[in-house]
């Protein structure tokens, strides 16, 4: 059965004290104090602290928590200098999960899903179990129930090599130069490439590496799946001040820049009919989106961006066919209009 979801189960999160990425986690701790209480080990704050990793403060708020929120009858034994139960614990309360939690750890488990075969697979699963570990037992619900109630169907995923954003992730934060073999979309031969890199970003289920291209001197952007044979460099470099990766995402529909005018922005109005109108006013293609209704019933709207280059859009308009009719700019329309030719004479 699935969980009951709470507001808030009162469980500790991340107690004040504890020794930022170093110590066990809230509930972890709570569970070792009760099993060192119910093997009559009279476990006291000292000895807790030492085995755990924290203050004794922090075991403390834990033991507290674990009389006053949980109900557990737990008391100090002073001739015996430790914690034990006074009553019979046959059973331990269990931490209900939410609402939120149980949507995140089944999004969680889909992503896992969705590299299925790849690298990535391998690792993701190692990180999952760690998330779910210490709920075995405790939480009662089954992923096939989860999977009757919900299910997602992603599409246009790529495929990531593990190895080859591990280097480029090091680089990032390291701030060293990377070279790697890359074949530019639509070309038949690979050539090699020098880059400072900046920023990595996720578009549309793709990973992105964004740099200075020192033979180019200019930002370049460069999909995961066109990389070979990347070696991290010794050389390094600063980011400039004034480089924002998601900003200069922003200014793109999708990931495509214009690399001599990375700021450029260029307002696009596109009228949309019937069920695209519909559509469009539930779901965000662009953080600059707007959407304005051109009557009352909602079925015709102009729905607004603010972006760089327009072939992007080309294909974005072209997805709705006769539902959608572009207004601005006029360099946009001749481009829909002449790809449209293309298809219908093809």
């Amino acid at each position: 059965m699935l969980p009951r979801p709470v507001e808030d189960s009162g469980m500790p999160r991340m107690l004040e004290g504890d020794r930022a990425g170093m110590t066990r986690g809230p509930m972890e701790r709570i569970y070792h104090i009760h099993e060192a209480v119910m093997e009559d080990r009279l476990p006291n704050c000292s000895t807790l602290a030492t085995e755990l990793e924290v203050t004794q403060k922090t075991i403390q708020r834990d033991i507290t928590f674990m009389r006053d929120r949980l109900g557990l009858p737990l008391e100090y034994h002073g001739p015996s200098h430790g914690y034990r139960y006074t009553e019979d614990v046959s059973t331990f309360p269990v931490f209900e999960v939410g609402a939120e939690e149980l949507a995140g750890l089944f999004l969680a488990r889909q992503a896992i899903e969705s590299v299925r075969g790849t690298q990535l697979e391998t690792t993701m699963r190692e990180v999952f179990a760690k998330l779910t570990r210490s709920m075995q037992g405790k939480v009662k619900f089954a992923w096939a129930d989860l999977d009757q109630a919900f299910s997602r169907k992603p599409g246009g995923v790529t495929k990531t090599d593990l190895k080859l954003f591990g280097k480029l992730a090091e680089a990032v934060m390291q701030r060293r130069e990377v070279e790697f073999r890359y074949r530019k979309l639509g070309s038949g031969q690979t050539e090699i490439r020098r880059i400072q890199p900046y920023h990595l970003g996720e578009v549309d289920h793709c990973w992105y590496l964004i740099g200075q291209d020192l033979e180019r001197r200019a930002l370049r952007t460069f999909a995961f799946p066109r990389i070979n044979g990347a070696k991290v460099l010794k050389g390094r470099f600063e980011v400039p001040d004034d480089f924002d990766g998601p900003a200069y995402l922003g200014t793109s529909f999708g990931i495509w820049t214009d690399p001599e005018r990375p700021d450029f922005k260029q307002e696009v109005r596109i009228e949309l009919s019937g069920y695209a109108a519909r559509l469009v006013e539930e779901r965000r293609w662009h953080p600059s989106q707007q959407v304005t209704p051109l009557n009352a019933t909602g079925s015709r709207v102009e729905v607004r961006f603010e972006v760089g280059r327009l072939e992007e859009l080309v294909r974005w308009t072209l997805s709705w066919g006769s539902q959608a009719k572009v207004r601005e700019p006029k360099s946009l329309r001749d481009q829909v209009r002449a790809e449209a030719a293309k298809i219908q004479a093809g």
